[in-house]
């Protein structure tokens, strides 16, 4: 029925919204410090309590008491340019050149303890995936995407413990809450036709899913100093399986309304957060001069097929996603001015883990390209203040999507991201 199709396709792209920006489906700025170098250097520095999030091994090289927080502004832009056309070969009407991106807050907090001289405890609180997307009911695509929403908390306390000299062991355990919110506007018109083999002028609905879930998973890492101005960085952070339970509810004009096909329903999906590998090296040049380089592989070729089920256990829907395996590349350099500013500068390239026959609206993603700046000032002995600032250079994308009841979708996407992060750092 092509009305329970369409609840099920409501469904099953609801519990993925934050692939919406697939290469930073991973929010990796969760640090004013790691942004300044574009995030080069996140498994090796080891010179903030960040560590914690991105390679717990480094925690052994922050002595005492130390404390992390801040926050960091994320200012997307993902302009559409196109036309839709009904299944019915009408062309859609609105807006053609909206802007799905919305300002997004990211918060962070970290604390490390050195318990002994081997052995080290930390703590993150982090947001490691979320991002909100909406158009607006006037979007000429709004039968493809109106909202697209995705928060997430992750509590991870870890362990470290210095082996050797020259390694450090480190794990850690996650706990993620998720919640999603996902939305879009019906067709009226080919609902009806759909329903009733007329083309009856009806007004457009409204569907709404939300659902949320906890989960958890695992990092582990390690740090190798082969010299006394070089450390290497490897970590891995397992995936995480969330099981999301939601509510869809519909608004549908009269005489849709009185069909069981659009009764509000309970549905489920399991979505697999991929599993991730970094490799980074910190190089210290002379006293002034550190350098750092980084590769961070993401296993999204797991990612093929998602299920959706109303509560029942009845199949709703089988979605083809096809991912691939996506990587991030990144170089960054940091210079100490004097004994309390460091400047810092880095770049990166993100591979879109998403295939342009299954590109949509509410993932419209591309290659990506960042331009990073930075700098700490160290107020007061125990106390320094970060800064980061970064560009993001999204490669227009082509869309060419069909929605569940037949609307066709075709244009492209021009895209940016702005970054902003400032947080403070103390040590006791």
């Amino acid at each position: 029925m092509p009305a329970a199709r369409y609840i099920a396709g409501c469904i099953a792209a609801a519990l993925l919204p934050g692939l919406a920006h697939g290469a930073a489906f991973q929010l990796k700025e969760d640090s004013a410090v790691g942004l300044g170098t574009a995030f080069a250097g996140s498994a090796s520095s080891a010179e903030a309590p960040s560590t914690v999030f991105d390679n717990p091994a480094g925690m052994t090289q922050l002595p005492g008491l130390q404390v992390q927080g801040g926050g960091t502004v994320i200012v997307p832009s993902f302009v559409f340019h196109g036309t839709n056309r009904s299944a019915l070969g009408l062309p859609v009407t609105g807006s053609d050149n909206r802007d799905g991106g919305n300002v997004a807050l990211v918060p962070s907090g970290f604390v490390t303890y050195k318990v002994n001289p081997n052995l080290s405890l930390g703590l993150a609180l982090t947001t490691p995936f979320g991002l909100t997307t909406t158009y607006g009911p006037g979007f000429v695509g709004r039968y493809q995407a109106d909202k697209t929403e995705l928060k997430t908390l992750n509590i991870n306390p870890a362990i470290a413990y210095q082996v050797t000299s020259w390694l450090s062991l480190g794990a850690g355990m996650s706990a993620q809450y998720g919640r999603a919110e996902f939305s879009s506007v019906l067709n009226g018109r080919t609902l009806a036709f759909q329903a009733t083999g007329k083309p009856l002028p009806l007004a457009d609905g409204y569907f709404r899913l939300r659902g949320d879930d906890w989960s958890f998973g695992y990092n582990v890492g390690a740090l190798v100093q082969p010299g006394p101005h070089t450390n290497v960085g490897l970590t891995y952070r397992s995936r995480v399986e969330h099981q999301f339970e939601g509510t869809a509810n519909f608004i549908v004009p009269a005489p849709l309304n009185s069909s069981a096909r659009f009764a509000s329903s309970g549905g489920n999906a399991k979505l697999v957060l991929p599993d991730t590998a970094t490799a980074s090296i910190t190089q210290g040049i002379g006293p002034n001069l550190t350098v750092y380089a980084e590769v961070a592989w993401t296993n999204w070729s797991q990612f093929k097929t998602l299920n959706a089920f109303r509560d029942s256990g009845t199949l709703l829907s089988s979605t083809q996603q096809h991912y691939h395996n996506s990587f991030n590349a990144s170089l960054g350099a940091a210079y100490k001015l004097n004994d309390a500013l460091t400047l810092r500068a880095g770049t990166a390239f993100d591979k879109t883990p998403v295939s342009n026959a299954y590109r949509t609206a509410r993932v419209p993603d591309q290659d990506r390209t960042w331009l990073a700046i930075g700098a700490s000032y160290k107020v007061i002995p125990s106390t320094t203040v970060d800064f980061g600032y970064a560009h993001v250079f999204v490669k227009d994308s082509r869309l060419d999507e069909i929605s569940a009841t037949g609307d066709r979708l075709q244009g492209r996407y021009t895209n940016s991201i702005d970054i902003v992060s400032v947080g403070t750092r103390s040590a006791f």
